[in-house]
């Protein structure tokens, strides 16, 4: 199974963030310079996987995550949002991973198990 992504274009187009190349495959983005707080975001074309983490700067949460099976990351902008949104197939589940960036920072998973 393959992991189709956007082309790097995308990125700077719709959320105002390059995408940084590490390494051959893979591509971290840094939304720290326009959103509030630190929102890190890469994906690895060949490993199929994603990692987020956010620091909120109200509050002081903290979230994280990495996933594996990525089979999708596509880019929905619509006057409303612009967000990320991933889906992910694995032998056992499926799921879908959003993250909004605009006009305030959300991130939602839903995983069931197939």
């Amino acid at each position: 199974m393959t992991f189709a992504t956007p082309e790097p274009q995308q990125f700077p187009d719709v959320f105002g963030v390059d995408p940084i190349a590490v390494g051959d495959h893979q591509r971290k983005l840094n939304f720290s310079e326009v959103v509030d707080g630190e929102l890190e975001f890469s994906y690895d074309v060949v490993g199929r996987s994603i990692a987020v983490s956010w620091h909120p700067t109200a509050g002081g949460g903290y979230f994280s995550t990495f996933r594996e099976g990525a089979t999708l990351l596509r880019i929905v902008d619509s006057p409303e949002s612009s967000k990320l949104v991933m889906e992910f197939s694995t032998q056992d589940t499926v799921g879908q991973l959003e993250i909004q960036i605009f006009p305030h920072v959300s991130i939602s998973e839903r995983t069931l198990i197939c």
